[in-house]
């Protein structure tokens, strides 16, 4: 989980060979295992960092006629005494050098560090982190758990290996070879930079650690994590959005129901208020007509019937009668303190006698005609109002 975070699924490596060619390798690990995603041969370096840019860091081997090596047949545990032994003038603030060492004998690389230095700045420059590096062939050394009995080339040098140590090297130079080494089909130009990855990728220390290793590693560390922290707090904020965006959708959802339901509610309590409005006029009304007491209507009645002449006949007397035809949706509306009463009548002069008659009852206001009409067989249609005192009780 480690190596992920820190150099993702893509590992890289170039060897700076001699007159200026570039060999690239790029292994992608996928299911824990490795496989050959990319490799070149490039003469122009802009052309090298155009393939390498998606990568974002490389493992750098600087193999190219900068680098002295030599060999010396003495071994020691500090290597700049070993440095020393094979070039006795040097300035060692002045280089950068590894050290291989089998048994009794040992083979140093030197170059200068502003030579080192301005090819990491090339890469620097072009927002591409090399996050370590290697002289000549030293990390070689790094392949031989894996290479079986057999003579093997690099760029320049020939290795003769033998139960996984390094029996003999020589430079050389010859056309390119393949091999399989593990299961990865690589080219003898693309050794060191397979040698190279396997050092960062299997965590193997370099001969040529130092401060200015440290610091390059360190800075692409830091480099890496506040790439991973932006995007990270990015993915964050993005699902924060949208977990907030899928609540605020919801509730608004709810809202917009909950809404929809009120407004529904208000129609129904407006149709309930006017309902109940209606109700009330009506059991108003029915309290009013049933305010006369009943004995009291009879009265009336009765009142009228006792002058009745013989020559009429009454068809209807309506106490409190509409005062207009009801219809669907018009509130029914009486006509208070008023008597209508409707009959036939064959002797004309009676009808007028008892009209005068009842006009001069105590209870009687104004009696009113509204319909005279006289009709077959000498008989006359009668319709007329009485309008009763208001404070008749």
């Amino acid at each position: 989980m480690k190596q992920q975070i820190t150099y993702g699924s893509q590992f890289c490596a170039v060897e700076h060979a001699s007159n200026s060619i570039h060999y690239l390798l790029s292994l992608k690990k996928k299911k824990k295992e490795l496989s050959v995603s990319q490799k070149g041969e490039f003469k122009e370096f802009n052309e090298l960092l155009l393939k390498i840019k998606p990568q974002k860091h490389v493992f750098l081997i600087v193999n190219n006629e900068q680098v002295l090596t030599k060999k010396v047949d003495f071994s020691h545990i500090a290597q700049e005494s070993v440095v020393k032994a094979a070039f006795p003038n040097i300035a060692l603030n002045d280089f950068y050098f590894e050290v291989t060492q089998n048994g009794t004998s040992s083979v140093v690389c030197i170059c200068r560090k502003e030579v080192v230095e301005n090819i990491v700045k090339g890469y620097t420059q072009k927002g591409i982190s090399v996050i370590h590096f290697s002289l000549g062939n030293s990390s070689f050394q790094n392949l031989l758990p894996y290479l079986n009995d057999f003579n093997f080339h690099t760029s320049n040098t020939l290795f003769e290996v033998r139960d996984h140590k390094i029996i003999q090297q020589q430079k050389s130079r010859e056309a390119s070879k393949t091999y399989d080494i593990n299961g990865l089909v690589v080219d003898s130009n693309q050794m060191l930079p397979l040698a190279g990855i396997l050092t960062y990728y299997s965590g193997i220390k370099s001969t040529a650690e130092d401060a200015y290793q440290y610091s390059l590693k360190k800075e692409y560390q830091q480099r890496r994590f506040f790439q991973l922290g932006i995007r990270f707090g990015l993915g964050f904020l993005f699902v924060s959005l949208l977990i907030n965006f899928l609540v605020f959708s919801s509730y608004n959802t709810t809202t917009a129901e909950l809404s929809s339901e009120l407004a529904l509610n208000e129609t129904y309590k407006k149709q309930l208020l006017n309902l109940t409005s209606v109700v009330s006029k009506k059991k108003k009304l029915v309290e009013s007509i049933q305010g006369v007491s009943n004995s009291k209507v009879l009265w009336y009645f009765d009142e009228i019937a006792k002058t009745v002449p013989k020559t009429l006949a009454l068809k209807e007397v309506n106490y409190h009668p509409l005062a207009r035809p009801g219809r669907e949706g018009k509130p029914i509306v009486f006509t208070t303190n008023q008597i209508v009463v409707k009959g036939l009548s064959k002797d004309n002069q009676d009808l007028t006698n008892w009209l005068s008659e009842l006009n001069e009852l105590d209870w009687v206001e104004k009696v009113s005609a509204v319909n005279y009409e006289r009709g077959k067989y000498s008989k006359t249609t009668f319709d007329f109002i009485i309008k009763m005192k208001s404070d008749t009780k």
